[in-house]
């Protein structure tokens, strides 16, 4: 059972930006999301703003024009399901739709010497989200500017893959399969959170979610290859 602090509505405390709370609802997770953004500096509603209207390739489904807090999961929600994996020194975190890379400052902060990369396909996204990381001493956390839905790219081996909605359907299942190859030389840990990203789990990956039972929660599910 995860550690139970009195949830808020937020307030926002600097000296803990990312608290392991219970009993928070998802309104009060939000408001608490954009008051951590707002301390971090990230400028996610202007840049996603100035994204709408603008999106160049219109075969990629980007979420842009999505009010931010329904594009981005809340750090305390981060911080819950990373307290449930419980990554081990050295482990490997990767965030495939990383949109300002918020799992890494959650990480950064609370998980040292965990390794973290996000992808993410929006280069104004990447360049945000680096700006604001470069502010902390977070040396094992990267975000890279990478097409998740090409045919070129594969993800690096890690232990953990966190998926949410990253793009069409076709993309998502394409992602899938990339982490079938590599859960074939080793355990992994798909963390898929939205109800695309869930639904393609269950329904056309069975290695994921007819070998192990997941564990199911309101809004994201753990499979586990082995």
């Amino acid at each position: 059972m995860l550690p139970f602090n009195p949830p808020f509505n937020p307030p926002f405390n600097p000296n803990d930006p990312f608290p392991l709370v219970d009993g928070i609802s998802y309104s009060d997770a939000q408001l608490h999301a954009e008051a951590v953004d707002n301390w971090l500096g990230l400028e996610t509603s202007r840049i996603e703003s100035e994204l709408l209207g603008h999106q160049e390739d219109v075969e990629q489904e980007l979420w842009i024009g999505l009010p931010t807090k329904s594009l981005l999961t809340p750090y305390t929600e981060i911080r819950e399901l990373l307290a449930r994996l419980k990554p081990a020194e050295g482990a490997t975190v990767v965030d495939l739709g990383a949109g300002y890379g918020r799992m890494g400052h959650v990480i950064g902060r609370h998980y040292p010497a965990v390794h973290f990369i996000g992808y993410e396909y929006v280069k104004e996204r990447v360049s945000e989200a680096r700006r604001c990381l470069a502010k902390f001493e977070y040396p094992l956390v990267q975000i890279q500017q990478t097409d998740l839905a090409s045919t070129d790219f594969k993800p690096i081996p890690a232990d953990y893959y966190f998926l949410y909605d990253y793009g069409a359907r076709s993309a998502v299942g394409k992602t899938l399969e990339d982490l079938r190859q590599i859960a074939k030389v080793r355990s992994i840990s798909v963390i898929a959170r939205g109800r695309l990203s869930r639904d393609v789990a269950e329904r056309q990956h069975p290695w994921l979610s007819g070998v192990l039972a997941p564990s199911h929660y309101p809004h994201y599910s753990i499979y586990r290859s082995s």
